[in-house]
């Protein structure tokens, strides 16, 4: 038994395939789907989706924030920008993470506003997700 679990962005359907389970970030925490799951709609945080495709091959991904919607045997996460991770430069997203770590904690002229320190926290986020699905699509 599956449902279909579908990753759509504004120019492309970036997956749509029968799945048995899909893991994601959502605003407030990693968050399950199985089939049969009840319907929902939550808004999706920065962070590594796995598909557990019906047959057994896992997809990943990273989500940059957007919306997951279960309704009936389907998911949709929509989001802007979607990532495969077999497609995730394994040294560059650590750059990012050390560029996003130093800016975090580099000395500056003035201390940061919470929306500068918001965009620092969420390219560390991303950065690591980035590293985590690149983690996961090479085993």
């Amino acid at each position: 038994m599956s449902f279909t679990c579908a990753i759509v962005t504004p120019s492309d359907a970036v997956l749509d395939t029968a799945a048995t389970y899909a893991s994601f970030e959502a605003w407030d925490g990693q968050q399950g789907v199985a089939t049969g799951a009840s319907a929902f709609l939550t808004k999706l945080g920065t962070g590594v989706v796995t598909v557990q495709a019906e047959g057994g091959a896992t997809r990943v991904f990273v989500l940059d924030g957007g919306f997951a919607q279960m309704d009936g045997t389907r998911l949709t996460l929509l989001t802007e920008k979607a990532m495969d991770g077999t497609g995730i430069d394994m040294t560059a997203a650590e750059r990012e993470l050390a560029d996003a770590n130093a800016k975090a904690v580099g000395p500056g002229e003035r201390a940061m506003t919470l929306e500068e320190r918001a965009g620092v926290e969420r390219a560390q986020r991303l950065a690591r997700a980035k590293i985590s699905a690149a983690q996961l699509a090479r085993k």
